[in-house]
């Protein structure tokens, strides 16, 4: 003869099992769309810059003509950027340098 007391703690301890796996798919599934969704979006980005590399290229080289002032300004802010970059590796070479010779 079977215990009642041993029987329902059963069937409630299978819900709250059941309830668990439930959610672990579910929060597997939503991690797994996040992931990709994730990935899209560095895609995306990729994307962007490669293209806009091209553009900027093919404006300085006057295959195209710029589109407007807002874009040859960006131009210009990027080979700032590009310049304060290219020092400051100089400046980081520089110093490792230093390092070295202590």
């Amino acid at each position: 003869m079977s215990d009642p007391n041993n029987e329902t703690w059963r069937k409630k301890a299978l819900g709250v099992l059941q309830a668990c796996e439930t959610e672990l798919r579910r929060t597997t599934a939503i991690g797994m769309k996040m992931i990709h969704a994730s990935k899209a979006s560095s895609e995306l980005h990729e994307t962007y810059e490669e293209i806009g590399k091209i553009v900027v290229k093919m404006i300085e080289t006057s295959e195209i003509a710029s589109p407007s002032a807002r874009v040859d300004n960006l131009i210009v802010r990027i080979r700032e950027l590009e310049q304060i970059l290219g020092d400051m590796e100089g400046q980081v070479t520089s110093l490792k340098k230093e390092d070295s010779n202590l």
